[in-house]
């Protein structure tokens, strides 16, 4: 299959191919460069070794003792030398001294010089390896020896720099002896042993190193104020000395929405039959009798529908945890106080409100509305039978401008009790539109005459409470653009190079972990007794199972770094459907993402996408992973797939859920760089950082938000993070230039 692309795929090709088909790491420097590159070739653990009388690891099999003749004497690097043959290692003479020579070839001059490039990765040693395979060009095998070898060097130094002293390290040298069955005087060791002239100043910095602190768990860093309120509230109902109101709950008892589930839907029977024709009427097109709009996408309804169930079970306080008194048997014990107006001026969403004020107002409005209930079934019903029946033509009463009411003070409640941003506030109002669409719909129908707007889409625009509503809407729409993050940005930004960085960090991890997975499945057990060989095999699959995480972990931010979409793009990935291999340029096969219109949340504006192409030099690896380790993570034992997604939950073999990707990305950004960066973010890292470090064109630009899948609009107002400071330097460097050559005339 060969895929055909239209002119406007060419110029996004050519960008991307421009943009990112360079990306490269130089671990060693940890900076990003455009000489090679993302690569992740699994022949480079080839290991199959040439003398027959060598296991992997270079050592003896004969049980010989090749090491008799170590002469320490003249050599400059002593220390790696007596490890490689006399300590845990041991290697073979001729070993040994292929990895010396390949070291002082490398530009390495002695111990010192091997362990003072080697500290910084003594907790990652798999990188040590990566660096002298991707840098010095070193064959794989020879390098994972190497590498053995330098981190039990960096160990000792350590350990001599913590205090066990020289008199330890004469111990260990004499017992590696002993065991090596060598006859060697530890007096002829420490001699030829280089001294060091600034061992005090070095000591320090090894001690500095081996005191690093431990780094947080990836849960207990807070981002937003609203995490450390629950975090908070948590530990004190842990130590029992919780002092908080009803309203202030922890992250368990946080929910307060109606619940799909069939204790709820049996309490609230008549809501719920509403709710389904909710989603009837928000994703279905209706009769020509019935005023209507045109139909959303699911995923948009989804959205709105968990939104509406939050509303509703606010209002009728499902959960028990909005407020103390129990209304309906107040109402129906015969309560008569006077139900007062909360509707106190045109715009009562701009009026600051204290809690107890926004507390005792919503008591108004659902007393209010219960009475309506009462009033409708009979004044003899019991409270079982007015949760039952109620509706939401009980909850917004006429078309008028106070059928808000029970809206404006869900929004305050929210505002007060749980510090919601602008942002997510015209989310909310949103959704909540479109349930008040939904109960006059049927009231506007088309069969009864109503007259369509001229300035609207369709009457239900006109409708004076959607009117209302929709200020609302607009108001907080105009204070999201001016608020300040909600978050703490320090806590999740990453430049551009450090998330490249984290790939490749990655990228070494799985190297190292299938590198030990095929010496511990090349190896011979010492017995053939069936016990042994199945805890054997039983090790082996759980190793494979770890390797097909982290390796699906890497293949979804190396995805992200060649198509920084949305993360819904990576979740639905599925075989031969919207994931397919074709033939691209050069003959090379490439993996390439191909979107519908309903694939992606703009496709209603932009329609089916041009193909998403992957990096060529991904395929090998992503043939690999569906091959080889993917069965690994699927649920049934015969490894036959349930699904045709690409990625699944290690766990339950279920495809990913927005939030196990989110934890994908984020914890992996945490791992290796202290960065609690989302999905999303990434999109606003790449925009920022092409409109920050390059002189992309304007056509580049469109390019870029074109295969993005929004607007250069969208791109300038939302995803471009830059600071003010920042993008109006390039005005001052114009401006700059423009009187400089103004004064050399």
């Amino acid at each position: 299959m060969k895929i055909m692309y239209h002119p406007t795929s060419q110029l996004l090709l050519a960008f991307v191919s421009w943009r990112f088909s360079g990306l490269a790491f130089v671990p060693a420097a940890t900076k990003w460069c455009r000489r090679r590159p993302l690569k992740l070739e699994f022949n480079d653990f080839d290991l199959s070794v040439g003398s027959s009388s060598l296991d992997l690891e270079g050592k003896s099999t004969n049980g010989a003792n090749l090491n008799a003749n170590l002469n320490l004497h003249g050599s400059d690097f002593p220390e790696l030398q007596y490890i490689f043959q006399c300590g845990p290692t041991l290697y073979t003479s001729s070993v040994s001294s292929s990895l010396l020579h390949q070291l002082k070839s490398s530009g390495f001059k002695n111990d010192d010089d091997i362990t003072t490039f080697a500290m910084d990765f003594a907790s990652r040693p798999e990188i040590i390896s990566q660096i002298l395979i991707q840098d010095f060009q070193w064959n794989a095998i020879d390098a994972h020896r190497a590498r053995v070898g330098i981190t039990n060097l960096v160990k000792g130094r350590l350990q001599i720099s913590n205090g066990k002293g020289l008199e330890s390290k004469n111990k260990e040298m004499q017992v590696a002896a002993v065991a090596s069955n060598l006859s060697l005087p530890l007096a002829n060791v420490l001699e030829a042993l280089p001294q060091s002239t600034d061992n005090e100043a070095k000591n320090k910095q090894l001690q500095e190193a081996s005191q690093k602190p431990k780094l947080a768990p990836w849960k207990s860093v807070l981002v937003n104020d609203k995490a450390k309120l629950r975090r908070t509230i948590k530990e004190r109902k842990k130590r029992g000395n919780d002092k908080t109101s009803s309203t202030e709950v922890d992250k368990d008892s946080y929910n307060y929405g109606l619940l799909d589930n069939h204790t709820d839907r049996d309490t609230y029977h008549t809501l719920f039959e509403e709710l389904e024709n909710l989603w009837s009427f928000m994703t279905v097109h209706q009769a020509s009798s019935v005023v209507s709009e045109p139909p959303i996408r699911e995923r948009t309804a989804e959205v709105y529908m968990r939104h509406a169930r939050l509303f509703l079970g606010w209002v009728v306080d499902a959960r028990k945890n909005i407020i103390d008194k129990d209304l309906l048997n107040d109402i129906n014990a015969g309560d008569t106080d006077e139900v007062k107006s909360v509707t106190k001026s045109s715009s009562p969403l701009t009026t600051s409100t204290s809690k107890a004020s926004v507390l005792s107002e919503a008591i108004d409005v659902r007393k209010a509305i219960w009475r309506r209930v009462q009033q409708r079934i009979g004044k003899d019903a019991t409270a079982e039978d007015m949760k039952r029946n109620l509706s939401l033509t009980d909850i917004f009463l006429d078309q008028n401008t106070e059928s808000a009411t029970s809206v404006v003070q869900y929004i305050l409640w929210l505002r007060a009790e749980r510090s919601i941003s602008s942002n997510y506030e015209a989310n909310i109002l949103r959704g909540l539109i479109k349930i008040v669409k939904f109960r006059f719909a049927g009231e506007l129908s088309l069969s009864n005459n109503a007259v369509r707007s001229t300035t609207s889409k369709t009457p239900l625009d006109d409708i004076p409470v959607i009117i209302e509503l929709r200020k609302f809407h607009r108001d907080a729409g105009n204070r999201s653009k001016k608020a300040p993050r909600s978050s703490d940005e320090g806590k999740k930004w990453l430049d551009w190079s450090e998330y490249l960085e984290v790939i490749e960090l990655l990228k070494a991890d799985l190297g190292d972990m299938i590198h030990k997975y095929e010496m511990e499945s090349n190896q011979q057990p010492e017995n053939d007794e069936d016990d042994d060989d199945g805890v054997k095999q039983k090790s082996l699959q759980v190793h494979q199972k770890e390797i097909a995480t982290t390796f699906q972990h890497y293949l979804i931010l190396s995805f992200f770094a060649c198509v920084p979409d949305r993360q819904r793009t990576f979740r639905e990935l599925q075989l031969d459907r919207n994931f397919l291999k074709v033939d691209g340029d050069s003959n090379q096969d490439t993996w390439v993402i191909r979107h519908s219109a309903d694939d992606y949340k703009t496709g209603a504006t932009y329609g089916e996408r041009p193909p998403l192409p992957l990096l060529p030099s991904l395929t090998p690896a992503i043939d690999d992973f569906i091959e080889r380790w993917r069965p690994c993570l699927l649920r049934k034992s015969d490894g036959t797939s349930p699904s045709s997604f690409l990625f699944h939950q290690p766990k339950t073999g279920n495809p990913l859920t927005a939030n196990s990707l989110y934890q994908i990305v984020s914890r992996c950004c945490y791992k290796y760089k202290e960065k609690k960066t989302n999905p999303h973010l990434l999109r606003d890292m790449i925009v920022t950082h092409v409109r920050k470090n390059s002189d992309a064109s304007e056509k580049e630009l469109e390019a870029l938000a074109l295969y993005m899948g929004h607007s250069v609009q969208m791109q300038r107002d939302s995803y471009d993070r830059r600071t003010l400071e920042q993008k109006v330097m390039p005005a001052v460097s114009l401006m700059q230039s423009i009187n400089s050559a103004d004064k050399q005339q």
